[in-house]
């Protein structure tokens, strides 16, 4: 299960509403993923939040305008308002419909936009504890190329040499919000190090990545103990995620499918 997947079934995981399989499935994903347990803990706050200021009973109408102030502001989704005076039902239906809105902004602003950098560190960590086994185990960077090619649509080209830094020891496929994925796995200086390859037109699911990478030839991140960079090359996007410093990751990442300029595929 993915982060994508775990936080679409937030209410039914909240709620214990969903069967005992899905239950355990996020209750797994939260065990592996800190950045989806954190995600689960303040979308429970805020409505534990929300459920018990409406148990209160306003006195007035400016205590029902002071609790829709204090809930915002607690929430963090803006200051409080200027308490004005709302009379009988009126004041009811805007504090009703105030409080739909802020549970929508709150969803919103909690990072429901899959981030491509975040799920490929997860990916890269779980290849190298071997929660994700290696699916074709080669050093040969022609041998990965070939096999790779065989199990994805879109553009797959050879992964960096070894005199780049980059040394291959295998590969496999994988999803990442619902979208395809070909990754390496091998090591730089001997830090273990991943390169995820996805076809172009997937950071259509990663809003946050597609508009920065308009912007820049690069971008830099870090999860954890683990940096990446991750750059649009030709049909490409391509992520380089490991424990060493950027400049060795951004080494690997420009030396991407430049092994043909210097030695022709095998067939070819």
């Amino acid at each position: 299960m993915n982060c994508n997947e775990a936080r679409r079934h937030w209410d039914l995981y909240h709620d214990s509403e969903g069967d005992s399989e899905l239950y355990l499935q996020i209750n797994e994903h939260l065990g592996e993923c800190p950045a989806c347990a954190e995600w689960f803990h303040k979308q429970s706050r805020a409505e534990e939040l929300i459920c018990e200021r409406l148990k209160e009973t306003p006195a007035s109408a400016e205590s029902s305008s002071a609790m829709w102030n204090s809930i915002l502001t607690q929430a963090g989704l803006q200051r409080p308002a200027t308490p004005r005076k709302w009379l009988g039902l009126w004041s009811l239906l805007v504090l009703a419909a105030g409080l739909l809105i802020a549970v929508g902004l709150l969803q919103f602003t909690s990072g429901s936009d899959p981030d491509l950098a975040e799920l490929t560190a997860q990916w890269h960590a779980g290849v190298r504890s071997g929660r994700h086994p290696i699916e074709f185990a080669s050093r040969s960077d022609l041998d990965v190329e070939a096999w790779l090619r065989q199990r994805v649509t879109f553009p797959v080209r050879c992964p960096p040499r070894s005199d780049t830094g980059f040394q291959v020891e295998g590969a496999g496929i994988s999803k990442l919000a619902d979208r395809d994925a070909a990754w390496l796995t091998g090591s730089v200086d001997g830090r273990d190090v991943s390169i995820f390859i996805l076809a172009r037109d997937s950071l259509e699911q990663f809003p946050d990545q597609q508009i920065a990478l308009r912007d820049k030839a690069a971008l830099q991140s870090r999860h954890g103990r683990l940096e990446s960079v991750a750059a649009a090359i030709n049909g490409n996007v391509v992520l380089v995620v490991g424990e060493t410093d950027t400049d060795r990751l951004t080494r690997v990442l420009n030396a991407y499918g430049t092994y043909h300029e210097h030695h022709p595929r095998r067939g070819a």
